[in-house]
């Protein structure tokens, strides 16, 4: 298919728990476009995270990819080795995790982990890695970056962390960013921050951005294409304007209610 850079085919996903299989991902198929954003957007528990998970090959012990294709650059990453697959992580696709506290090392700074991913996936010395990360963290909107580069997690405020993992998800340049609720717990001024931020180095890069949230209001703004998930399976796919407008299955009507409008009064729902 002429510019698509990820496509996801009926990807399957299960876990087994005790005597119960759980279908997490139940037969799961969208695609993403050069430079493109495509939103994943459901509740909690809906199964968007272990579908990210399942691209990157991460998903946990209990849990295991079954069936379908995750083709990237038409190459199957569920068919290639996991050495092969450790160089893609990263350098071609970058990902940023719902809390950032448990995806960086509590004990190591800050400016030295992202540093890391740059000399293991680039190949750069120490001092080139520095000045880039610096430049990293100036670009994410992080004041003092020579000085913060020493800092340690601990030392840094949520919406700082978030930006020091968007700063090390977006470092090597890769060809796609995965956006795991990225605000999540954080105020609404810096949910729009950190989005603003993170959509914009995107596209200066040429960046395709696959973002997953449960709040279908957030990416009305943000993403050129929306996928709708709901047990496991995507109930509805289309354009931002689709999808707003012209929402076809009763679970989308139902995430357009939950989203604050200033054109109606308290307790209204929309009709929409």
């Amino acid at each position: 298919m002429a510019g698509v850079l990820l496509q996801v085919n009926d990807l399957k996903t299960h876990f087994y728990i005790a005597e119960a299989t759980i279908k997490a991902v139940d037969g799961v198929s969208f695609d993403i476009g050069r430079a493109e954003t495509v939103a994943l957007v459901g509740e909690s528990g809906s199964g968007k995270s272990v579908t990210a998970l399942s691209i990157m090959r991460l998903v946990p012990y209990s849990g295991k990819v079954v069936g379908g294709q995750v083709l990237f650059n038409g190459e199957d990453l569920l068919h290639i080795s996991e050495k092969m697959m450790r160089t893609i992580r990263g350098r071609h696709i970058g990902m940023v995790f719902q809390e950032p506290m448990t995806s960086l090392n509590p004990v190591m700074r800050i400016g030295t982990q992202i540093a890391e991913t740059l000399k293991v996936r680039l190949g750069m010395d120490e001092k080139a890695a520095r000045q880039r990360v610096i430049e990293l963290l100036r670009m994410v909107g992080i004041r003092d970056a020579e000085q913060r580069y020493r800092d340690y997690p601990h030392q840094f405020s949520g919406g700082m962390r978030q930006r020091g993992m968007v700063a090390m998800a977006l470092s090597c340049s890769p060809e796609i960013l995965i956006a795991d609720e990225p605000t999540t717990a954080l105020d609404v001024t810096t949910q729009a921050q950190i989005l603003d931020m993170m959509t914009a180095l995107a596209r200066q890069m040429g960046t395709s951005v696959l973002l997953i949230t449960h709040n279908l209001g957030i990416v009305a703004r943000y993403a050129d294409r929306i996928n709708i998930m709901y047990g496991g399976k995507l109930v509805e796919s289309g354009t931002s304007e689709e999808v707003f407008h012209h929402p076809k299955h009763p679970y989308t009507l139902k995430l357009l209610q939950c989203v604050p409008r200033i054109d109606r009064k308290r307790g209204q729902l929309s009709t929409t």
